[in-house]
């Protein structure tokens, strides 16, 4: 799986324990064993509606307009809350059908993502060294 990879779970586990569909995309290549995720929403009442990186709002985000990819609707990548899966048991998921891909960014449009999670107040230094050395890759430093 490619970063800018997006997926949608139908039975996706929350923080709070409850299970639901999301959409999410993945922010690395997971070379290391683990891909490193962030959820999205169309609900944007929280959000601004410019495109693109909106790091300094209270609820920092990167947002993808209508049409602006291959997303149908105002599409919101929530940059406060990172998520790490298994590689490999992610990889089985998708393969079985559990987990079904929506598309994948272009190089330009998965740098600026990618950039713009890598200055999140939340993300941890592991998370940001791994998206930093993602965006290296991606350009072909």
């Amino acid at each position: 799986m490619t970063p800018g990879t997006f997926l949608v779970d139908d039975n996706f586990k929350f923080r709070d324990g409850k299970t639901g569909k999301k959409i999410f995309s993945i922010l690395n290549n997971g070379v290391l064993g683990s891909y490193i995720a962030v959820k999205t929403t169309s609900k944007g009442d929280r959000y601004g509606i410019q495109y693109g990186c909106q790091i300094m709002d209270r609820f920092p985000n990167f947002h993808f307009v209508k049409a602006s990819c291959f997303l149908h609707e105002n599409t919101w990548v929530q940059l406060d809350d990172f998520f790490e899966f298994d590689a490999q048991k992610l990889v089985q998921k998708v393969t079985n059908g559990e987990i079904h891909r929506i598309g994948v960014l272009d190089s330009s449009q998965t740098i600026d993502l990618l950039t713009c999670a890598s200055h999140s107040d939340d993300i941890s230094s592991i998370h940001e060294k791994e998206i930093k050395k993602t965006i290296d890759s991606i350009k072909g430093n």
